[in-house]
Parts: structure tokens; C-alpha cells; sequence
């Protein structure tokens, strides 16, 4: 009897410690299907084929713009108005050319046989026809009277894969929303069509986002393809429903595509735009360029010196815009991706 009980004993104990150590592998398929707002939890199942899918719609974009710059005499007062009406080289005392680039991320939103349209940033695109510099001093108006003139010579715009390149051209922008609709020509540039593939998770509706909402931003940042993670830290910034999030900004992001999940991460939803990092600028005085030695530590320089600005980014924090506000420019210019695809019909809820 004793030995009877003793086994007995022995296969309860065993039975517990076989009971502590069981692991229980949730399926996705287990997972309670959530309301409307977003997943604030982080993902307990691989959604690296799902980021990998939504990442072939994402292309890098450079550009460049090539400025004269006309240096007016120091005696000379004019406004900005007035400039608008002269030939800057009429009446300036000096040239120099500089160059502006920017680089950025585009989203593959619509291919036809002859051309791939895509969604981007309009700073990332954007370079004015003129800027001025204004005179300072402690008798001197603000910002009142020039004293430089750069006015655009070319600018290039180039799209890139991992294959190949092509140019692209500008269709129609926002600046107030900082949109912008660029277009590649496929006939010329037939290499590039088959990089270009369309997005096709749905848009969904990014005033669902809440606080801690987990959020995925993809593009090219520094030039490098990436994805990086992150939570919404502030939903609903403004009317237009822009947020921000703790994901990392790096140059070269902006256009990039934000996605989240409201069915824990069975699927995803387009949910924004990255468009901005924080920084902090400043300003450095600058010879012009090709006019001082580069192997000599010290020497003298009597030319022209002028004031460089440079933005430092505050990495952590990305600035996003909102579906409200892609939702309303593709609507804006449905007539535009119309006349470029007589088959557009439906995209992203605008028609």
C-alpha cells in the first residue's frame, strides 16, 4: 500500500512540473479582431513578409537645383518687389553659382502602361525660382531690402531603384499640405517599370490613431532603404489630424510611408506621410566657394562672405501628415491622374 501511494505521489508531481512548464503558442488567428482605433500592442507574430510587401512600393528620389546668384551693391536699396521687375544681372556687381539638393522617399501609387505616378513630399521636391537675402544692420529695416538674387538655372530629378534610375517630373503640388504628385515616363525609362509596383494595402484613417498607437515608417532615409518602429506620442495635432511619433527621422525619409494595424497585425492600414524631423538651426558665415586654398591653414580672404544656414536634426521625433490631408490632394487633382490614366477611376477613397 505504501508503495502504491508512493508512486502515486510520484506521478502527481510529475504531472504539476509538467503543467508549469507548458507553453501555450498564440496564433494570430486567436487574436480578438479590434475596433476602429489602432493597435497600441506590440506585435506578438512576424510581420516581416507583410513590411517587406509594403516596401517594394517605395522608391528613393534625389534632386538638385543649380542657382545664380546675383550680389547687388551694398549702396543699392530694393525691395523683393521691386527685384521681381529687373534683370538681376543688370545690376549686379558680382556672380557666383551654388547648387541645392534634397533627397527623399515616394510611394508607387498608380503604374499604366506609359507612366507610374507617384506621392511624395513637395519640400522634397520643390525649389523656388528666386530667393533673396536681405541686408541686416542696426539701421536697416528687416528683411526689407536685397542683397543677393539667386535665380534657378536646372534642376534634375531622378528616381532610383535597385537596378536602375530614371528622371521624374513634377505634376502638381501643395505646399500647404506638403504634397506633391510626380510622374515617370515608363516608354523611356522601360528598366524602371518593373521596380515600380503599386501600393495596394487600403488607406485607412489616421484620426483612429491614438496615443501609443504602434506605427511602422518606411522609406530611404540617408539613402539606405529601412523600416523603423514606432508610437504615436501625439494624435490629432491640429484640424487636418497630422500626429507625431518616436520613430527615428533621418534626411531622406520624408515621403515615406507610415502604416499601422487595428486587427492586430493580421493586416495593415496606410495611415500617413513622414514629412518632418525637428531641428534646430543655425547660422555660419561662409567664404565663397573656390576662393580659398584648401591646403593652407591660414590665409587671407577679402571676397564676399556670406551666411549659411544649417539645420541640425533632434532625432526621436517624425512629423507626419495626415490621410485627411493625402485623401483631399488626390482628390484635388483627380482630373490631373485622369488625364495621365483614362482607366483612374478609385484611389484611396477619392474618385
Amino acid at each position: 500500500m505504501k508503495n502504491l501511494t508512493r508512486l502515486f505521489f510520484l506521478v502527481f508531481i510529475a504531472a504539476f512540473i509538467g503543467s508549469c512548464t507548458q507553453t501555450y503558442q498564440v496564433k494570430i488567428d486567436d487574436l480578438p479582431v479590434t475596433d476602429p482605433l489602432y493597435t497600441s500592442g506590440y506585435p506578438i507574430v512576424d510581420v516581416s513578409d507583410n513590411i517587406k510587401e509594403i516596401q517594394q512600393s517605395i522608391i528613393r528620389i534625389t534632386s538638385t537645383a543649380r542657382y545664380r546668384v546675383y550680389i547687388l551693391d551694398e549702396n543699392v536699396n530694393m525691395t523683393a518687389a521691386e527685384a521681381d521687375t529687373i534683370n538681376p544681372a543688370d545690376i549686379a556687381v558680382d556672380q557666383t553659382i551654388v547648387e541645392e539638393s534634397s533627397a527623399g522617399s515616394a510611394i508607387v501609387i498608380r503604374k499604366s502602361e506609359d507612366r507610374g505616378i507617384l506621392l511624395t513630399c513637395a519640400h522634397t521636391v520643390n525649389f523656388p525660382e528666386r530667393v533673396y537675402s536681405y541686408k541686416i544692420g542696426d539701421d536697416i529695416p528687416e528683411n526689407t531690402y536685397v542683397r543677393t538674387i539667386a535665380v534657378k538655372q536646372s534642376q534634375s530629378n531622378v528616381a532610383l531603384t535597385n537596378r536602375t534610375l530614371a528622371t521624374y517630373s513634377l505634376l502638381q503640388e501643395d505646399t500647404s499640405k506638403d504634397l506633391a504628385l510626380i510622374s515617370i515616363n515608363l516608354r523611356n525609362f522601360k528598366d524602371i517599370a518593373e521596380d515600380l509596383t503599386p501600393l495596394e494595402i487600403p488607406m485607412g484613417f489616421s484620426e483612429n490613431l491614438r496615443s501609443g498607437s504602434v506605427l511602422y515608417v518606411m522609406g530611404y532615409p540617408k539613402g539606405f532603404e529601412a523600416v523603423t518602429q514606432g508610437i504615436v506620442i501625439q494624435d490629432n495635432r491640429n484640424t487636418k489630424g497630422d500626429f507625431l511619433t518616436d520613430a527615428l527621422y533621418n534626411r531622406g525619409i520624408s515621403g515615406g510611408i507610415i502604416v499601422a494595424s487595428k486587427d492586430n497585425f493580421k493586416s495593415f492600414d496606410w495611415v500617413g506621410v513622414s514629412n518632418a524631423g525637428i531641428a534646430t538651426r543655425e547660422f555660419y558665415l561662409v567664404p565663397e566657394e573656390n576662393q580659398l586654398d584648401p591646403d593652407l591653414s591660414y590665409q587671407f580672404y577679402d571676397g564676399y562672405i556670406m551666411a549659411r544656414e544649417i539645420a541640425t536634426l533632434d532625432y526621436g521625433l517624425t512629423q507626419a501628415i495626415s490621410t485627411q490631408s493625402i485623401r483631399e490632394f488626390l482628390s484635388e487633382n483627380r482630373r490631373v491622374l485622369r488625364e495621365l490614366d483614362k482607366s483612374y477611376r478609385m484611389i484611396y477613397g477619392t474618385n
